[in-house]
C-alpha cells in the first residue's frame, strides 16, 4: 500500500530512473488503487474512508507525474539534486531556439494551408525529435555524477517539443472541425 512518506518511484516499487515501463506502471497503479479503493472501506468509519480517498488521490498524482516524460524528468531532477525546473527558464542554445522558431513557422504554414496530411507528417517529425530527446534524457540521468546543467537544458528542450505536439493536436482539432 502507498505510503505518503515514499517518493513516487517507491510508491510503485520502481528505482528512481528516467526510463520506466509505462504499461507496468499502469498495471501497478490498478493493483494499488484496488487495494485502497474507497469501496473496500464502505463499512469502515468516516476516517478510514477519508484516508482511502487521500491515498487514491496521492497514487493518481504520482502516476500522472511518472507517466509524463517532462514531469517525470522534473520530479527526478528535484529528487536527485533538489533542483526545481518547473519554473520558467531560458534555454541558452541558439541552434535549438532557431530550430523551434522554424518548427513553429512550419506549423503555422501547415495550419494556414489546412493540409491535414502534412500536419500528420509534421507530427511524426516532432514525435521523432521528442523520442530522441527522451533517449538523451535517459542517458543524462544515468551518468554519475549528474550534470544538472545539461539535465535542466534537456528538460526545457523536451518541454518545447511537448508543447509543439500539444499545439499540433489543437491544430488538428481546428482543421477537422
Amino acid at each position: 500500500m502507498a505510503n505518503s512518506q515514499q517518493n513516487y518511484f517507491e510508491m510503485f516499487g520502481l528505482e528512481p530512473n528516467f526510463s520506466i515501463d509505462i504499461p507496468k506502471l499502469s498495471a501497478k497503479l490498478r493493483t494499488l488503487l484496488n487495494s485502497v479503493h474507497p469501496d473496500r472501506f464502505a463499512s469502515s468509519g468516516a476516517q478510514q474512508q477519508m484516508l482511502s480517498m487521500q491515498k487514491t488521490t496521492h497514487l493518481n498524482d504520482a502516476f500522472a507525474v511518472l507517466k509524463n516524460p517532462v514531469k517525470r524528468a522534473q520530479y527526478l531532477l528535484h529528487l536527485k539534486a533538489g533542483i526545481d525546473t518547473a519554473k520558467d527558464h531560458t534555454v541558452n542554445d541558439p541552434e535549438f531556439l532557431m530550430q523551434q522558431l522554424e518548427l513553429r513557422e512550419e506549423l503555422e504554414d501547415i495550419v494556414a494551408s489546412s493540409d491535414i496530411s502534412r500536419l500528420n507528417q509534421f507530427a511524426d517529425k516532432i514525435s521523432q525529435l521528442e523520442e530522441s530527446q527522451e533517449e538523451q534524457m535517459a542517458e543524462l540521468f544515468e551518468k554519475q555524477p549528474l550534470n544538472t546543467d545539461e539535465l535542466e537544458t534537456a528538460i526545457y528542450k523536451l518541454q518545447f517539443l511537448h508543447k509543439t505536439l500539444s499545439d499540433i493536436e489543437q491544430a488538428e482539432d481546428k482543421l477537422l472541425s
